[in-house]
């Protein structure tokens, strides 16, 4: 194992003491981080508006601190982000993370020293290697999104947390990795990629790490794809020009290249070997650990990974779960190659469950909910997310459904099951019932169309949403079309989660159905028949349990992209 591989695993054994520590009584632990997250801002406006200084329990906390979005705090970050200090948090921001909100302006997650020193990754990496001894034992592939992405009014950065972790490595651990960090600064998806690949292929890579496995097998896709121009580059030792980066980035990746005859002649003899197939499980034979989620509607993604990885049946690389995670905070930390659950983080964050009967049953009446700490919670139920962090949220709705599908030492071990109310989430996107209605409301002003009973439906054997669409009339093939294509547009507009995905592939072109006059009422009428009173009986417009199902006699017209179905 190679000098930086060795400091990655020290730092690793010794960033999960502080985990292990609060394992010996995680609800004691969380006791005590709830109390050093108030002490330390009890002086903030928040925490002076709030109290936090005469808290003493997890009781005194939910009585006096309200449960909240992103919207309700949006004006204080707002504030945060053009320089005043003090707000949520004692300490100042050194970064935002941006994600997509509800109403399709960004959030900017706050990113204390503290967050960032809280090392969750870190963790994880402890218990992979302890299990995969050799995943360091070659270099290191991770798909991260750039550290910045722009700048706040008062100059802070804005952009991704995990970008910033790879970008600030030492020299000596960068050297583990096969890809310099300028990789993940290009814009273009596919030269992205193929630059990831340029700089992979010539290497022997034994860990793969990302969180979403549609990249796992969009890498191996294309690295088939572009083979013949991969193994020239390799060979020359050169950047292709067919691929859009920007001059200042070629600038600073052209000179890590070397011509590699010796590579490029192995690539092109196991391509050759295959009938012109370039798999991964032929250049990077040595795989020991592929990281990436296992859980929730991306799962769908691992069938495929014995393809490319797999093909002789000669047995899978280890996968692991990267845990949940999401800009606002890590939540889990994965221990095992077993299932998609992870021990909650308990050293990091602060965690109220509510049973998701509670506020699927009663979604208006918060007092009726049971706020639970961690020691309260049962196997097997599932329970939505509340979480305090050390970044200055204080009851903060994920809007996330988990269930509890084990416990470690005390701790839950928990799995993502789905986004919540108003939302749907199949690879990253986060679809908002707000982004839906007014995209719809968009295409329907563009186009001229009436269309008064709609619902979004996610596709997830497909990786795409089916829009189900009621007009006052049939419309014409390309009106349909064009709407179809406005209601795309304006999602990717004001969500950029979505945006991205789109144009990564990784969720693919949406899908219109243009349903018969009088779907939506009977609809309705089936649901009373059901048993549903008369004012329950509604089209939920996006319901994150729901997923695709056909209705061939209620469909006058399919309209894809490029073609349409009568």
């Amino acid at each position: 194992m190679s000098l930086a591989a060795t400091l990655i695993a020290l730092k690793a054994r010794l960033g999960a003491r502080p985990f292990q520590k609060a394992l010996k009584d995680p609800v004691a632990a969380q006791h005590r981080l709830l109390r050093s997250i108030l002490g330390r801002n009890k002086d903030t406006e928040y925490g002076r508006a709030y109290q936090f200084g005469s808290i003493r329990s997890l009781g005194d906390y939910q009585g006096n601190v309200p449960i909240i979005s992103y919207e309700d705090i949006r004006a204080r970050i707002d504030r945060m982000t053009h320089g005043e200090a003090n707000i949520l948090t004692a300490e100042q921001p050194i970064l935002f993370a941006q994600t997509s909100g509800t109403t399709g302006d960004p959030k900017y997650i706050p990113v204390t020293p503290t967050c960032r020193k809280g090392g969750g990754t870190t963790v994880w990496l402890h218990y992979a290697r302890t299990d995969h001894p050799k995943m360091f034992d070659g270099k290191i592939i991770t798909i991260v999104s750039p550290a910045v992405e722009g700048h706040t009014p008062c100059g802070i950065p804005f952009g991704s947390t995990s970008g910033m972790v790879v970008r600030e490595l030492p020299g000596i651990v960068q050297s583990a990795y096969a890809v310099p960090y300028e990789v993940y600064e290009v814009e273009d998806y596919d030269a992205k990629y193929y630059t990831l690949l340029r700089f992979g292929l010539a290497e022997n890579i034994t860990m793969l790490g990302t969180a979403n496995p549609s990249s796992v097998v969009k890498l191996a896709e294309m690295a088939d794809r572009l083979a013949d121009t991969l193994i020239r580059d390799i060979r020359d030792g050169t950047l292709s020009r067919d691929f859009e980066i920007k001059p200042e980035l070629r600038g600073k990746l052209e000179p890590r290249l070397r011509a590699d005859p010796a590579r490029a002649a192995q690539l092109e003899q196991m391509r050759s070997s295959r009938g012109g197939k370039l798999l991964p499980a032929d250049y990077w034979p040595d795989m020991a650990f592929i990281g990436c989620w296992k859980g929730g509607t991306v799962s769908a993604y691992l069938d495929q990974f014995p393809n490319w990885y797999d093909p002789d049946g000669k047995g899978m690389p280890p996968v692991r779960d990267m845990g949940y995670l999401a800009s606002e905070a890590r939540m889990s930390i994965p221990v095992s190659d077993h299932g998609a659950g992870g021990v909650l983080s308990i050293h990091l964050n602060v965690y109220e469950l509510v049973p998701a009967e509670d506020i699927d049953t009663r979604p208006d009446d918060p007092d009726s909910w049971s706020f639970l700490d961690i020691g309260g919670v049962e196997v097997g139920k599932e329970y939505y997310v509340f979480i305090t962090t050390t970044g200055g949220l204080y009851r903060y709705d994920m809007n996330d459904v988990i269930e509890v599908v084990d416990m470690y030492q005390g701790a839950p071990v928990v799995e993502f099951r789905r986004k919540g109310r108003g939302m749907t989430n199949l690879t990253g996107e986060k679809l908002s019932v707000n982004q839906l209605i007014k995209a719809v409301g968009s295409a329907a002003k563009e186009t001229g169309l009436s269309a008064p009973h709609f619902k979004a439906e996610p596709d997830g054997d497909n990786s795409r949403y089916v829009f189900k669409v009621e007009f006052d009339e049939v419309p014409p093939e390309e009106t349909a079309r064009q709407f179809l294509k406005t209601v795309d547009e304006t999602i990717s507009g004001l969500n950029i989660e979505w945006k991205g995905k789109r144009g990564s592939g990784r969720l693919r072109e949406p899908v219109l159905q243009v349903m018969k006059p009088g779907w939506y009422d009977r609809g309705k009428q089936k649901l009373v028949a059901e048993g549903r009173r008369l004012f329950q009986a509604k089209t939920i417009l996006l319901d994150s349990k729901a997923t695709y199902h056909p209705e061939p006699d209620e469909t006058a017209m399919e309209v894809e992209p490029g073609e349409s179905h009568q």
